[in-house]
């Protein structure tokens, strides 16, 4: 099993960590309606980058194999933090990322990115309007335009990074799952992650938890992910639901009076692992 954990100064000492999760920032260049970063007084904070090498050092020392060099915030914004990827590299870490792809990266970055093992990529829908309205300063045209010079970079290496798409479900982008998978599979992507929604008081505008609709809605959204599923074992990709959708999803229908579980046409994972 793998330990994953994160990534502190009181762990540099950890005899083996198979899998580091670094939060490099909590700062982001999005406002995302149902985000924390977007409640009001947020403040974030950058890791101090003059220490990657002993960072680095300590993660090569507990024999990491993989470091995600993401949290709740986006890397891509810190200034010139592909030489982040170089110090891992230099001690054969390989290197997974989760961005917004909001920015059009530089080939630096472009060459970064081709060079990791696996790349999460936060996109919700397909549908621009509705992507712009939900991801603020998001727009699809910038997401695939990166995807596709990834791609065409790690084709120049040699390399095959594997994309996972991940939705953050909330009730606004149940309709457009299928959409948003089949788009995924043309691009290129293998893994599609349905992401938990934490509720946040103070993000009034924030769309909801399938969870908590009423009950027409909440049975066209569970057959909105059933189609899904299904889609994903034709195409045989991988569906990750993560903890906290099935469980909210449940507990509502029983509050209705539903005695049938909601239940995927097939196993699904019960946490994000890689």
């Amino acid at each position: 099993m793998n330990d994953q954990r994160k990534f502190t100064d009181a762990d540099l000492s950890t005899p083996f960590v198979e899998v580091a999760l670094w939060e490099v920032t909590t700062n982001c260049n999005l406002r995302c309606t149902y985000c924390a970063v977007s409640a009001p007084g947020y403040r974030g904070s950058n890791f101090d980058l003059s220490r990657i090498g002993e960072v680095a050092d300590g993660m090569a020392a507990a024999k990491v194999r993989l470091v995600q060099i993401s949290g709740h915030g986006e890397t891509t914004i810190i200034p010139h933090w592909e030489a982040i990827c170089r110090e891992f590299t230099l001690r054969d870490i390989a290197i997974c990322i989760t961005s917004n792809f909001s920015k059009v990266f530089s080939d630096s970055e472009v060459d970064a990115l081709a060079r990791m093992t696996h790349i999460t990529v936060s996109i919700d829908t397909i549908d621009r309007k509705l992507l712009k309205s939900l991801r603020r300063k998001t727009d699809i045209e910038t997401v695939l335009y990166n995807m596709t010079l990834i791609r065409l970079q790690a084709q120049k290496l040699s390399l095959t990074p594997r994309f996972n798409w991940q939705c953050t479900l909330t009730d606004a982008v149940t309709t457009g799952l299928a959409d948003w998978f089949r788009m995924g599979t043309l691009c290129g992507v293998t893994t599609f992650t349905l992401g938990n929604l934490l509720e946040y008081e103070a993000l009034p505008d924030s769309p909801l938890h399938p969870a908590r609709l009423d009950l027409p809605e909440l049975l066209a959204a569970c057959e909105d992910i059933k189609q899904l599923s299904l889609l994903a074992s034709a195409s045989k990709a991988e569906l990750k639901v993560q903890p906290g959708i099935m469980e909210g999803i449940n507990e509502s229908l029983v509050r209705f009076g539903v005695k049938s579980p909601f239940r995927l046409p097939q196993p699904q994972p019960s946490s994000i692992s890689w």
